[in-house]
């Protein structure tokens, strides 16, 4: 039998009904897509975590890569600059052996020293001693060696050995060498280690460090050494005389703190030795 034929409004219904579904779902779908896509860009993107609990830089935190033996050692710190000494050497009569083997156990180019042979010595003994330095072919390339021409009289005891040293320490000052610390030396004494092991010392420290000792503990000095009063003519005669005492002594100052100096640190680096340099008996 023949099937009589289909309307045309039930043809054009089903094709409706089957385009619906299909436009929904796409523009669904597209919705979905278009929405995940916003949410990752709003979302902060995080690297993925490379933590390995295995790691050397887990197991050792302060654990370094190795190095090959063929890579260079890396370069060690630079050491600091050594620093400079100037050196004031005293001596008084026959002392210029004394003297001169003390510049040759102390000397260094980087140094500057300058010799005071005071008054006690004779004129030829000073002439004899500069002429000697001049001889020296490193003292006269350095030009780091000086001695005073017009000498002071010094008197241990009195205080004409605190204006001989600020004397040679001022004229440290205008010489043309730069330096960091000032010694006072006497031709009694000898270094117990070398220039550049003490250097190498004081390269290290630093350059406003004082080494003067003092303390407020006066003691037995005030009976002994403030109040008495002491006339050293060494300060304003030409001519050696001997130190005197006055009958009448002094009070102490109110106005201000009395400080006693010790012996400065750098000077464990010396010994003193009295004794005299050995002559040679000639036969």
């Amino acid at each position: 039998m023949q099937e009589p034929p289909s309307s045309p409004t039930a043809t054009t219904t089903t094709t409706t009904t089957t385009t619906i579904p299909t436009k929904f779902y796409l523009l669904l779908s597209t919705s979905l897509f278009s929405l995940l896509f916003i949410l990752s860009l709003s979302i902060p993107h995080q690297p993925p975590s490379t933590y390995n609990p295995l790691s050397p830089s887990s197991l050792f935190p302060t654990h370094q890569p190795h190095r090959l033996l063929s890579d260079p050692p890396p370069d060690p710190p630079s050491p600091p600059t050594p620093p400079s000494i100037a050196y004031l050497i005293s001596g008084s009569n026959n002392d210029s052996g004394r003297i001169l083997r003390l510049l040759s156990s102390i000397y260094h180019p980087k140094n500057q020293y300058l010799i005071h042979l005071d008054r006690s010595a004779k004129q030829a003994e000073r002439d004899a001693l500069a002429l000697a330095v001049q001889s020296v072919r490193l003292y006269r390339a350095a030009q780091n060696v000086n001695v005073i021409g017009k000498a002071d009289f010094v008197y241990p005891r009195g205080s004409s050995s605190i204006a001989a040293t600020l004397h040679g320490a001022s004229i440290l000052l205008r010489l043309p060498g730069k330096w960091d610390w000032f010694i006072n030396l006497s031709a009694a004494d000898y270094p117990l280690v070398t220039q550049d092991d003490l250097l190498h010392i004081l390269a290290y420290l630093p350059r406003d460090l004082n080494f003067v000792n003092h303390t407020g503990y006066i003691g037995w000095r005030e009976s002994r050494k403030l109040k008495p009063i002491i006339v050293d003519p060494g300060l304003y005669l030409v001519e050696k005389t001997e130190l005197f005492y006055a009958t009448q002594k002094r009070g102490l100052p109110d106005a201000y703190q009395l400080f006693t100096a010790l012996n400065s640190s750098p000077n464990i680096y010396f010994e003193a030795n009295h004794q005299p340099l050995p002559t040679r008996n000639s036969t």
